[in-house]
Formats: C-alpha cells, sequence, structure tokens
C-alpha cells in the first residue's frame, strides 16, 4: 500500500538540494581558503599567483565563501538561481587563476562548478519565478 504525499515532489527537487549542499561545503573551503591567505600562511605561495597579493585573494576567497553559503540556502527555498549560477561562473574564473598553484584542486572544482551550471539550468521549472 503506498502512502499518500499532500506534497508532490519536483522534478529536479533532489539535485537543487545536492547542489544547495555543495554550495555549502564550497563556501566553507573559500572561507578556509581565505583565512589562510590571509594569515600568509605557507600553504599559499604568492609567486605562483597570476596577478594580485594573498591578501587580495583572501578578501576574495572571503566574500566569495560568504555569498556561497547564501545561496546554499537560498537554493534550499527554491530560489537563487541567477544568484547561484552567478557565483558558479565567478568560482569558475577565480579557480582558473589557481592553476599553477593547486593544478589537481582547481580542475576538480572546475568541474563541479560546471556540473553544477548544467543542474541548475536543466532543472530552471524547480525555481519559483516572482
Amino acid at each position: 500500500m503506498e502512502a499518500s504525499t499532500s506534497r508532490k515532489a519536483r522534478k529536479g527537487a533532489g539535485y537543487i538540494e545536492f547542489a544547495g549542499v555543495l554550495f555549502l561545503v564550497l563556501g566553507a573551503f573559500n572561507i578556509i581558503d581565505g583565512i589562510v591567505a590571509l594569515a600568509e600562511d605557507d600553504n599559499f605561495a604568492e609567486n605562483e599567483l597570476f596577478f594580485g597579493s594573498l591578501a587580495l585573494w583572501g578578501v576574495i576567497l572571503l566574500v566569495l565563501g560568504t555569498l556561497q553559503l547564501i545561496a546554499g540556502g537560498r537554493l534550499f527555498q527554491g530560489r537563487g538561481q541567477l544568484l547561484a549560477i552567478t557565483l558558479l561562473m565567478l568560482n569558475l574564473v577565480a579557480q582558473f587563476f589557481f592553476l599553477p598553484a593547486f593544478p589537481i584542486w582547481s580542475v576538480i572544482i572546475m568541474v563541479v562548478d560546471l556540473v553544477l551550471i548544467y543542474g541548475l539550468t536543466m532543472y530552471g521549472e524547480y525555481f519559483e519565478r516572482t
């Protein structure tokens, strides 16, 4: 016997929840990387950056990570598709600049960004339109 539910699951809901969780993880990683860059830890070598200083990238990563945490929360509410896709594109570009310093990590994050962009655009009907 099937249990009746008052709310039917929308197509793509599981993927959007996955994207929300992944945004929270990406945001936490970027915040940690930002703090490490601001602390000028030996983990980052400033001469391996394409441009800018560790302090600049620390601030960029802190802001990006904070916005990713906000976007993750909004995805759970069925909102924030444009914000999420924009942040994924910015993160994709930021990881491109880290390729010389961390090639494997950067490529992995870039692939994750592209997979999430694909999913958020394919399941766009999940999001509320106002």
